[in-house]
Formats: structure tokens, C-alpha cells, sequence
């Protein structure tokens, strides 16, 4: 969508911000996968810097400021009279709500650094699974049901 409004210099920057933390990220779950819990552990530690330096300090403060403020400057109101204001908040307005899952995210990945300091490095599941730790009969009910369509199964076959 950026390179067909000529957005492209903004978009490829965005890209280039996103994927450099998750190199991180991947590198993380690989060894946490493989069991190499030290490496997982660093590689956590520099996706949460990477994730903050990129996404919560030059994203909206280099990337949003340009293209919200330092654009006016430079736009040609007189050649883009009626499709400049649409591009303009439409995008901005695409951006910010970008802006607005980095924080959510960051609130998930918080509680897995508070969670990770207090289990003394050790990663620990997944906070964005909590469906099992609020409602933990869920999953004994889904067994129990699962163990109930198992024998009514054994059953029909006698």
C-alpha cells in the first residue's frame, strides 16, 4: 500500500525497523527451543533493547515526526490539493495505530521481562496464553470431554 500512494521510503523504513528486533526475537526462540537457555536468555534481553530503542523511541520520534510534521514542510499543497489531505491523515492515521500495538506489545513483553527477572533468567512461558492460567478447568474439562468421546467411541466399536 505504501509504494502505490509513492509511500515507499517511509515503508521500507518501517520494515527495516520491524525486522531488525526480530532477528532477536527468532534467535531467542530458536535456542530456547533447542535448549540453550543462556543464549535464549541474552537474545531476549537484546530483542527488549532493540524493541525499545527502534519501536518506542525512533519510531515515534524520528519516523511519526517526519512524516507527520516534517512533511508539511515539504509537500506541494498546490499539486496535491485534494488527494494530499487523504494520503496524509489516512496514513498518519495507519502509523499511529501502529504506534499504538507497539505499546500493547510492549506491556506483553514487559510481563515477560518482570517474569523472567524474577525466575533469575530463566525464560518462562508465554504471557500472551493466559487463557490456561486464568480458566485452568478449561483444560481439564476439554480432556475430561476429550476422554468422554474416546470411551463413547470404544463403546460404538464393541
Amino acid at each position: 500500500m505504501f509504494n502505490t500512494f509513492r509511500f515507499a521510503r517511509v515503508g521500507s523504513v518501517v520494515l527495516a525497523i520491524h525486522d531488525a528486533s526480530d532477528v532477536f526475537l527468532e534467535i531467542g526462540k530458536m535456542s530456547k527451543y533447542s535448549g540453550a537457555e543462556a543464549t535464549a536468555s541474552t537474545a531476549f534481553i537484546l530483542f527488549v533493547l532493540s524493541w525499545v530503542i527502534l519501536r518506542l523511541i525512533y519510531y515515534p520520534f524520528w519516523i511519526l515526526w517526519s512524516t507527520s510534521y516534517e512533511v508539511l514542510l515539504t509537500l506541494d499543497k498546490e499539486k496535491h490539493q485534494v488527494d494530499g489531505p487523504i494520503y496524509y491523515y489516512m496514513f498518519n492515521t495507519l502509523l499511529f495505530c501502529l504506534l499504538v500495538l507497539h505499546i500493547y506489545w510492549w506491556v506483553l513483553i514487559y510481563r515477560m521481562l518482570v517474569k523472567q527477572i524474577q525466575a533469575r533468567g530463566k525464560l518462562s512461558e508465554d504471557v500472551r496464553s493466559v487463557f490456561y492460567s486464568i480458566h485452568p478447568n478449561y483444560k481439564i474439562h476439554f480432556l475430561y470431554r476429550d476422554t468422554e468421546v474416546t470411551n463413547l467411541q470404544k463403546n460404538m466399536m464393541l
